[in-house]
C-alpha cells in the first residue's frame, strides 16, 4: 500500500487528517478515508477501522511532508 519509501512518523492530531493520507496504526499502514464527527475511518486491503485515538501517526516524505494520496493545497476562500 505504501506509495513511496516513507522517512519516519510524526504524531499529529486526528482532526488534522485528511483522506488519503498514510497512517501507522497497530503496527499495519492504512490510508485515512472519513474524519467526521470525533472518529477517524482508516481502510487497508483487509477492511476499515474506526478510531478514536486523541493522536495519530502519519507516514512522512524525505521532505517531511505527510505521504499519501491527498489534496496538497489548501485552496481558502475569501470570506465576504
Amino acid at each position: 500500500m505504501l506509495t513511496s519509501q516513507h522517512y519516519g512518523t510524526q504524531q499529529v492530531i486526528r482532526s488534522c487528517v485528511r483522506p488519503g493520507m498514510l497512517v501507522r496504526h497497530d503496527g499495519q499502514t492504512w490510508t485515512a478515508s472519513a474524519n467526521t464527527r470525533g472518529k477517524l475511518v482508516i481502510t487497508s486491503m483487509r477492511g476499515s477501522k474506526l478510531i478514536r485515538d486523541c493522536f495519530v501517526d502519519i507516514l512522512l516524505d524525505a521532505r517531511g511532508n505527510a505521504l499519501g494520496n491527498y489534496e496538497k493545497d489548501i485552496k481558502w476562500m475569501p470570506t465576504p
